[in-house]
């Protein structure tokens, strides 16, 4: 990752044997909603320890980074490749409370173009929460484009404590030439399909 144009005084790293123990605590602490829904995936050990990628294990297609300011842990960044249809998922992104004023909190985007880069990947999906304006201003402001919105897409603890199917939104970036995309003709799309190609994506 020594690609990616960094903030000055941060710093990105694989995470230690040691430190993959005390993970769980840190993302709880740092993202108290995370006991349900996809990204809970993340507090089980056995994930940690037998799917992230390291230098022992470059095979893996799950990979995660701490995110350090001055040395010390403040974020968790994971994301992971689909490698025969040259895809890298945007899978989580955290940042400890007291980091996430200024810069930090959009850093997670061009980290995630800076690795697919470097991939190869030729596309790059992210799902995005919609209880967060932020996210989707950083998408949108990197040149994602907003290919849907799914309802009861995932699981979410709302703040009364309460466990909802929310709604979230999928946003991808294309990483090669226009002319290497094929997009479908008319006559292969239903009229609700047309319409809503027409509405995402201006052609």
């Amino acid at each position: 990752m020594r690609a990616a144009a960094l903030p000055e005084g941060v710093t990105l790293r694989a995470w230690t044997a040691a430190e993959l123990s005390t993970l769980p605590e840190r993302l709880r602490r740092w993202y108290p909603s995370i006991g349900v829904g996809a990204e809970s995936v993340f507090l089980e050990p056995e994930v940690l320890h037998t799917q992230l990628a390291s230098s022992s294990h470059p095979e893996r297609q799950l990979f995660a980074f701490a995110i350090c300011r001055d040395g010390e842990v403040v974020g968790f960044q994971a994301f992971e490749r689909e490698v025969a249809a040259r895809t890298l998922h945007g899978r989580l992104g955290v940042l400890a409370p007291e980091a996430r004023a200024g810069f930090l909190g959009a850093l997670g985007f061009p980290l995630f173009e800076t690795l697919g880069a470097l991939m190869g990947a030729e596309l790059l999906l992210v799902w995005v929460t919609l209880a967060s304006r932020g996210q989707q201003l950083f998408a949108e402001r990197r040149g994602f484009s907003l290919c849907g919105l799914v309802p009861a897409f995932d699981r979410d603890q709302q703040p009364d404590g309460r466990v909802m199917r929310v709604m979230e939104a999928l946003f991808s970036k294309s990483l090669v030439d226009s002319a290497q995309v094929q997009w479908p003709t008319e006559a292969q799309l239903t009229p609700r399909s047309r319409a809503a190609l027409a509405v995402l994506f201006a052609r």
